[in-house]
């Protein structure tokens, strides 16, 4: 949904976005109810329900070390079909975070190798251009998209 600014050569170097520390598994995204069923077939990594949607569980232990999401291969990427992947991972650096209002805005993760500061402006107009009003017409459908505010973010 963003390549026009991010390169598939940056993304398949970093692969930040399919990566989870513990801390950060709260990010996981959501799939629904028909794409948990299909894609059960990860003994390892069971879901979860989550407010009508079910989240991957990642098997942390003592070590507390990042974890991958069970669909990346880390040759060739995502393993999920279009028709499969959250749309949170599609729209990945951004996200839906709430504001200390409690409003939805979207905000850009800052550790996005794949948008530096001098994409920033080519990413607000391809937003202003229609994407904006569609993820958050998804948000809007499917609230499991909006995220508590993390300072990792800065609303765009």
């Amino acid at each position: 949904m963003l390549s026009d600014i991010l390169s598939s050569e940056t993304c398949a170097k970093c692969k930040n976005c399919c990566v989870f520390e513990e801390q950060s598994a709260w990010e996981l995204p959501a799939f629904s109810v028909g794409a948990a069923a299909r894609l059960a077939d990860h003994p390892d990594y069971p879901m979860i329900e989550d407010n009508g949607r079910y989240r991957i569980t990642l098997p942390y232990d003592e070590t507390h070390t990042a974890k991958p999401c069970p669909f990346l291969d880390p040759d060739s990427g995502c393993t999920l079909p279009a028709s499969e992947k959250p749309f949170a991972c599609s729209i990945w650096p951004v996200r839906v975070m709430r504001d200390t209002d409690g409003m939805p805005h979207l905000a850009l993760y800052q550790g996005c190798a794949g948008v530096p500061a001098a994409k920033h402006d080519a990413l607000n107009r391809l937003l202003d251009n229609g994407l904006r009003d569609r993820i958050m017409a998804e948000a809007k459908a499917d609230p499991s998209l909006i995220l508590p505010f993390h300072p990792n973010y800065h609303f765009l």
